[in-house]
């Protein structure tokens, strides 16, 4: 029997797909799912190193199939704006605004 939560990784790896094929990133993000305990109070999250040039994108694995997307677009824009701020600015600036309402336009049109 199939669990509910089977479609999340099958979505999350079409949504990478997409995204990347779309809103490229210059350097390489590893994306995860992760329970809710892992990520104490968000839905999602962004990590940039600066050291290595990449990223890391964790998301919920209990979300609704429609804030799973919007929380992939959210980080998928961290992703996208990382290194257009200081780590002691806050990641919510303009620019992140522009590029996250881009991402989820362009996905609310996609047929997910």
């Amino acid at each position: 029997m199939s669990s509910v939560a089977d479609w999340r990784p099958r979505l999350l790896r079409r949504f990478r797909r997409w995204a990347q094929a779309n809103f490229p990133l210059p350097y390489p993000v590893r994306v995860y799912l992760r329970p809710p305990a892992k990520l104490p109070g968000m839905l999602g999250y962004f990590e940039f190193n600066e050291d290595e040039m990449r990223g890391l994108i964790v998301i919920s694995n209990v979300l609704t199939r429609d804030s799973f997307l919007d929380t992939c677009c959210e980080e998928w824009a961290h992703a996208r704006t990382a290194y257009l701020c200081d780590r002691e600015e806050d990641p919510h600036h303009g620019v992140f605004w522009a590029e996250y309402g881009r991402i989820v336009g362009a996905s609310r049109e996609h047929q997910w």
